[in-house]
């Protein structure tokens, strides 16, 4: 009887303990996104990483740096697909070449943007962020708009996305 008891005061407790815990971290990705420009989309990203229960203030900026390089790969892949699209165009071809030679800058930037937040070197993630992760897209961008090629309504929004989680991302690595 007595290790019956036991047995449930211990379910009881450790339940109690998770959603203590679980409620924390909810507060901890409310907090990080509240004050990034998209706080619905900044959470989404992170609800979307099964790890991020359980993140702490850097795990949260590396789940969102995740969520930037999951959009990196598709507008890499968008471009790709625009570049077969626009290949008898030597100025669009020369744009969206320059665009993936940008994108793959970037997709580096984000490898050292991830290994200084591990480091704890938060300087140097915020200029890798803002010199070689931002940047890329907004020029890709620019510089296709400027040519006049039409962009395919996913291509804008995963730009969109991108630009949104990286100055969340910028924001959240400011307050470390």
């Amino acid at each position: 009887m007595a290790s019956s008891l036991l047995a449930k005061l211990l379910i009881l407790t450790t339940l109690v303990t998770i959603s203590v815990i679980s409620r924390a971290n909810e507060e901890l990705m409310m907090q990080q996104c509240h004050n990034s420009d998209n706080p619905t989309l900044c959470l989404r990203c992170l609800n979307s990483d099964p790890t991020s229960p359980e993140a702490d203030n850097v795990g949260v900026a590396r789940i969102i740096l995740r969520c930037v390089n999951s959009h990196l790969l598709t507008l890499t892949n968008n471009t790709s697909a625009l570049a077969s699209k626009h290949h008898r165009n030597p100025k669009a071809a020369a744009a969206l070449k320059q665009c993936g030679l940008g994108y793959a800058m970037a997709k580096r930037g984000v490898g050292e943007a991830d290994a200084h937040l591990i480091a704890g070197d938060y300087d140097k993630a915020a200029y890798d962020v803002s010199a070689t992760v931002e940047a890329p897209p907004v020029t890709c961008r620019a510089s296709l708009v400027t040519l006049g090629i039409n962009l395919p309504s996913s291509f804008r929004y995963h730009t969109e996305v991108y630009l949104a989680l990286t100055q969340a991302l910028l924001r959240i690595i400011d307050r470390f």
